[in-house]
């Protein structure tokens, strides 16, 4: 049972912040996990958008707050918040304004055959 424990993960600094890669750890290959660990001031660029890739991604906040802007939007938000961008035309950038900010970051590009995600739910509470 692939479990990572985001504290004992490598940091990895990059131009676009500190990254942990978590998709080997994990043994998942169906969509792209990270995690970027961020504190406040950090000079980093986190925007840009997913035209050229098509990618949807989602913003999962497991520690800190941080400040998300996706298009002209502007919202902070802290642990337990889940941002998404399923456009990937949107401009979107974000960053910390607490120290020892993390969070996890899920991307793919939509599929040809999507399966019915969460549709199970609904039809279980009948």
């Amino acid at each position: 049972m692939p479990i990572v424990d985001l504290s004992d993960q490598p940091v990895t600094a990059t131009a676009y912040g500190r990254w942990q890669a978590l998709n080997a750890p994990l043994g998942v290959t169906a969509f792209g996990i990270n995690a970027i660990v961020c504190d406040p001031g950090e000079e980093i660029d986190t925007h840009h958008d997913e035209t050229d890739s098509g990618q949807h991604e989602v913003y999962i906040v497991v520690a800190g707050r941080i400040e998300f802007q996706l298009g002209d939007e502007v919202r902070e938000v802290g642990p337990g918040a889940i941002v998404a961008a399923p456009d990937p035309a949107t401009p979107r950038g974000f960053r910390a304004v607490e120290p020892g900010t993390r969070v996890v970051c899920v991307g793919a590009v939509p599929a040809a055959d999507v399966p019915a995600f969460g549709e199970w739910i609904g039809q279980a509470a009948s």
